[in-house]
């Protein structure tokens, strides 16, 4: 490069940056300054105080920042801005709005979709405004986001081009929208699981009637053999006898204050249609042992409960946890019933069940408590 084209291209770049400059200047004097309002801080009296406080505002409109719209004064359109970020200004009204924290009060988190104000000159001392708001509140809970309730609303006026108070009206919409979400908790408190606190697991063991063709268990009522009235699939067959025992449970949730309590009421039972014995072998000993698989199902059925104590239960999760559990339980019947007959060889045995007649006899007394 000559010295010539050095100067040519040095000269032309100066250029540039004053045409820059220029535009830059001429366009920051063509933007008025901004209208800065501070909210005013007040206490927001509420009839649910203390359900819910503010942990946090979460600005997600498409234009982040301080700036809330446009307004007109003195015929002149200009910026609307909060004194710092709208996030930080909120946080700031609402929290003092409602000070009080304890441990199990929700951590309420105010998303805000829209806040704006919009005004234009539509004739002489005439102006026309729009203010529209969009929230949505929500918590998080075991680490999952929980929506609660939204607020939504507009304020559409006509004010002459005179002073006009634009943080009263802003702030009026903002108390609206605390008393519209403390209306709803006042609803919803105690009623709705998106409001739970913790998960409690509350067992019932209410005693369930016989029905015809089945058998609940109960340690004072044994098995007799007008139980069996089955008939055996296999006629040939070398068993002597076959009891059909299994466990089932019900269960249901509904909140208790704060908690969503999770009640379950396990059932143990026979069915008396397929359940038989052959006639011939129709005897107390045999009757024993088929008693003893019911005892066993009974035992798997309190196994079952002690391993849903064990469990971390979550809210959105906790049916499927419990149904989990129950398969699992299931597997364990059939593996004991299976270990049963296997090492008693169905009863033929005589030694190793009175083994299990012990161990199983101690197991139940234990359970009901029986002296």
């Amino acid at each position: 490069m000559t010295l010539i084209q050095w100067h040519f291209k040095n000269k032309v770049r100066q250029a540039l940056l004053q045409v820059l400059l220029v535009a830059v200047a001429t366009t920051a004097l063509a933007q008025p300054d901004a209208s800065l309002i501070q909210f005013k801080k007040e206490r927001i009296p509420l009839t649910s105080e203390s359900s819910f406080y503010i942990l946090d505002v979460v600005d997600k409109r498409p234009v982040v920042g301080t700036s809330i719209g446009t307004i007109v004064e003195n015929t002149v359109a200009k910026p609307l801005s909060v004194d710092s970020r709208l996030e930080r200004s909120l946080y700031d009204f609402w929290s003092h709005a409602t000070p009080r924290r304890a441990e199990d009060m929700i951590p309420l988190t105010i998303t805000v979709k829209d806040f704006k104000v919009t005004e234009k000159r539509v004739a002489p001392n005439k102006v026309s405004g729009e203010f529209a708001i969009h929230l949505t509140f929500g918590w998080t809970r075991q680490t999952v986001p929980i929506d609660l309730t939204q607020y939504q609303a507009k304020i559409n006026y006509t004010r002459p081009e005179a002073a006009y108070d634009h943080e009263a009206m802003v702030r009026k919409l903002m108390t609206g929208a605390l008393k519209h979400v403390d209306t709803w908790f006042k609803e919803n408190e105690g009623k709705n699981p998106a409001l739970a606190r913790g998960i409690r697991l509350v067992f019932v063991d209410k005693p369930y009637r016989d029905t015809q063709d089945t058998i609940f268990y109960r340690p004072e009522r044994k098995l007799v053999w007008n139980d069996f009235q089955g008939v055996s699939s296999r006629p040939n067959s070398n068993y002597a006898a076959a009891v059909f025992t299994s466990i089932a449970y019900e269960g249901g949730a509904k909140m208790n204050g704060k908690y969503l309590d999770v009640e379950i009421g396990v059932k143990v039972f026979m069915v008396k249609s397929m359940s038989w014995g052959k006639s011939s072998a129709r005897n107390d000993y045999t009757l024993r042992h088929e008693q003893l698989h019911f005892d066993v199902t009974r035992l798997v059925g309190e196994r079952f409960k002690e391993r849903l104590k064990k469990l971390d239960l979550t809210i959105e999760d906790h049916d499927s946890q419990i149904q989990y559990e129950f398969l699992e339980a299931f597997r364990d019947m059939d593996r004991e019933q299976k270990s049963y007959d296997g090492q008693t060889h169905h009863g033929l045995n005589t030694a190793v069940q009175a083994v299990w007649d012990q161990k199983v006899a101690q197991e139940i007394t234990r359970l009901y408590q029986i002296p």
